[in-house]
């Protein structure tokens, strides 16, 4: 795979192409330590491990200090933002200071201290103990005097003007009466003589003052204030200067960032940045970290998906690397997502959802807390698109204001457009869905979630589980596939099963499509049915169009036929048997493709399930035990049979307990659903319901019915009861409504007739 990177970089970097198409990067020396773990952010040791040519420029200062003739002390600031490589210099300038003899190098941290008498201290101790081993002769001396001078430096302020002042009364108690009257510059000259005999120079690195406190901060350049002026002795002190400027920026001059550079020129005599990092080695080491994620996690990706990741990578990513702390973050966000997700996402979109995440962080949390604008579908209208592109536009500049209008435009069109086509100007259908969740890609709405929590959230079900459940269910028990969708259902997954195995339809084999068709006949009872205002169809129905379609993986003829009426006879409850049928049926404006069944085949299937009505019938009534499939039941019942069939059987039932008749009305009375409030209620009882009721008992059979146990009442029915009415007493007064108009409505129409109208 990494030839396809190196070709994308020959322009910059000439270099002979070593083709190797299932990697992402070459394999290198560096490689082998990064196998098994994240990367550490840490320096590299020496010049050997250099890989973005600094190693001349440590060299250089190193040998600039150490030969230096003039015995002064000056400061040196090596200036470069965080991640950038600041301390690795200063290692590969220990390692070249080591070579001189003249040179007494000391490495001081100052985040080991808690304030600032430990931080001074510290400091002079750490100098005693490098002289020490430097100087053995002088060993109980050097330790002597700069344990002294550090003392009483301790106990020193730095007034206007750089004058030193100390309180002698803390002098006696701290260094004892004797040394009260030994002054600084005395114990400094002690020292420089020492160091004059011993014809050494002292080299002081300090690194990470940009992560100290503002405190803290102070009191390091305080410590460098006080103690440069040694003659032989050199500092190096290593930083951000933009964060350091703005730290010292609050205690000296006018206040600020400018105020704090102006305090840094007294401090820092040669000012030094470090050189910008070569891009093509940065790009180099995250793209090592990268393969070694993807070894790790053990995912290779084909090459149009390489193609894919690079192009994007190079375009929007590449840009915000800037330093190798940025590469390492990059590495190790995908050593610990790929991992997790292996299996259950695009893992090109990942990759690049995690390298929003690392270069662009508020950006990242503005996709993950808005999926509305980035999922939004085609056929919303045209003025609800402009308006969410422009809600795109607007979140992208709020959440990345560091960026110019162009790498802005950069970004959308180069990284968020591939990853959610839906917010560039290009139109993508309904159908396009289907395909993304295929694909896994972020943006299809089952996969997004995923991407932003590192897991499958409650609702939805890992990948890996639904390819178990096809390998597994051709050899597994009947209680054993329940046992598999009732962990499904309890995570509230079942409708997302039914969604992905409609996507493998094509792909299951002849045994495994008939498995899952008794898996679902049989667990019928565990499918939800969903309700809402513009829900089409349920799980229930879901699965009915699955059942389906698992049937044509079977051969056509005999054994097609034969599997499904057994999934009629088997499917509970009797009516889920019912919407298999549904699907199963070819209606004439289907193509002929998606046929099931010859003509012919359906019909055992209608017998079948008419029995069941009836034998599910003999055990409770339908209208009890089926309430909201009772209207379709009995349609069929009578369909295949004859509505005097089933009217023989539901007026012994209201013969023998009028009362039952208010339960089998409220099965042809559905649910409504307020436009403003969304929230459902008991439908009206209308002309239509009237007919279907007719169909099946004589409509005045059921007005005698009502008449003789709700009364006089019913002689002036209300259309629009209160809501205060019980269902069973409103939907009586609207049965009644519309019995009356029709009566009115079969009467001879008079001259003098007022116009009825009968809902």
């Amino acid at each position: 795979m990494f030839g396809l990177f190196k070709k994308k970089t020959a322009k910059k970097a000439p270099q002979p192409e070593t083709r190797n198409e299932d990697k992402l990067a070459t394999e290198t020396p560096s490689e082998a330590t990064l196998q098994d773990q994240y990367i550490a952010d840490q320096p590299i040791n020496s010049k050997a491990e250099d890989r973005f040519n600094r190693a001349s420029f440590a060299t250089r200062i190193a040998e600039t200090i150490a030969t230096r003739a003039d015995p002064s002390s000056i400061v040196l600031g090596l200036f470069g933002p965080w991640g950038d490589g600041k301390t690795s210099v200063l290692e590969m300038m220990q390692e070249t200071l080591l070579s001189y003899p003249n040179a007494i190098v000391v490495r001081f941290n100052p985040w080991h201290f808690q304030n600032e008498d430990l931080l001074l201290r510290g400091f002079f101790a750490t100098l005693a103990d490098a002289m020490g081993q430097s100087l053995p002769s002088m060993k109980e001396k050097a330790g002597e005097l700069l344990q002294k001078y550090g003392s009483v430096l301790s106990l020193a302020s730095l007034t206007v003007g750089g004058v030193v002042q100390i309180t002698p009364g803390n002098t006696a108690k701290d260094v004892g009466e004797a040394m009260s009257n030994v002054g600084l510059d005395e114990l400094r000259t002690r020292i420089e003589r020492m160091l004059d005999e011993a014809s050494k120079r002292l080299i002081i690195l300090i690194d990470d003052i940009d992560r100290l406190d503002r405190e803290e901060t102070h009191a390091i350049f305080k410590l460098v204030k006080l103690s440069a002026s040694f003659r032989h002795t050199s500092y190096v002190l290593a930083f951000d200067d933009v964060v350091v400027s703005a730290a010292l920026g609050e205690r000296y001059g006018a206040g600020g960032s400018p105020a704090g550079r102006a305090f840094l020129e007294k401090i820092i005599q040669v000012p030094l940045h470090l050189p910008p990092v070569d891009e093509n080695s940065l790009r180099q080491l995250a793209l090592e970290g990268i393969q070694n994620a993807l070894n790790q996690a053990e995912i290779e990706l084909t090459q149009p998906q390489v193609d894919t990741f690079v192009r994007y990578f190079d375009d929007a990513l590449l840009p915000r690397l800037e330093t190798p702390r940025r590469a390492k973050l990059l590495s190790n966000a995908l050593m610990f997502a790929l991992p997790i997700l292996k299996g259950e996402v695009n893992p090109v979109d990942l990759m690049l959802i995690e390298g929003i995440r690392v270069m662009y962080p508020n950006l990242y949390t503005g996709i993950r807390e808005n999926s509305e604008l980035f999922l939004r579908g085609e056929r919303e209208h045209r003025g609800s698109l402009q308006e969410a592109a422009s809600r795109v536009s607007s979140l992208i500049e709020q959440t990345t204001p560091e960026l110019t209008t162009d790498e802005r435009a950069t970004v959308k069109s180069r990284l968020l457009e591939p990853l959610f086509p839906r917010i560039s100007s290009m139109g993508y259908g309904g159908e396009w869905d289907e395909i993304w969740g295929a694909e896994q890609k972020v943006s299809s709405s089952q996969y997004f979630k995923r991407y932003f929590t590192y897991s499958v959230p409650t609702g939805d079900i890992p990948d890996a589980h639904i390819t178990m459940l096809c390998e597994t269910a051709p050899t597994s028990s009947d209680t054993e596939k329940q046992a598999l969708l009732e962990a499904f259902a309890a995570r509230q997954g079942l409708p997302r099963v039914i969604s992905k195995l409609r996507q493998r339809e094509q792909s299951l084999t002849q045994a495994q499509a008939s498995a899952l068709i008794t898996a679902f006949a049989l667990n019928g009872n565990l499918l939800p049915r969903e309700r809402g205002m513009m829900i089409l169809a349920d799980t229930r129905a879901k699965a009915g169009m699955l059942i389906a379609g698992l049937l044509r993986q079977i051969p056509a003829g005999e054994l097609r036929q034969a599997e499904a009426e057994r999934a009629i006879r088997i499917a509970l409850p009797v009516s889920f048997s019912m919407e298999c049928i549904r699907w199963i049926r070819h209606y004439e404006d289907s193509p002929p493709e998606k046929r099931v069944l010859a003509d012919e085949g359906e019909v055992p299937l209608r017998t079948i399930l008419t029995t069941r009505i009836e034998e599910a019938d003999t055990e409770s009534p339908l209208f009890i035990a089926h309430p909201k499939d009772a209207t379709s039941l009995y349609w069929h019942w009578a369909n295949e049979t004859s509505a005097a069939h089933v009217q023989q059987r539901l007026e012994a039932l209201f013969s023998a307990t009028p009362e039952q008749l208010d339960a089998f009305l409220a099965c042809y009375v559905g649910e409504a659903w307020g436009i403003e409030s969304g929230l459902p209620r008991p439908a009206d009882f209308e002309r239509r319901q009237y007919d279907l009721v007719s169909q099946l008992i004589p409509a005045e059979r059921v007005a005698s019915n009502l008449r003789l146990r709700y009364g006089a009442e019913l002689d002036s029915p209300q259309q629009y009861p209160p809501e205060t009415m019980t269902q069973s007493r409103r939907i009586a007064h609207q049965f009644m409504t519309v019995h009356q108009c029709v009566i009115q409505l079969q009467q001879p129409v008079q001259a003098t007739t007022e116009n009825v109208v009968v809902r």
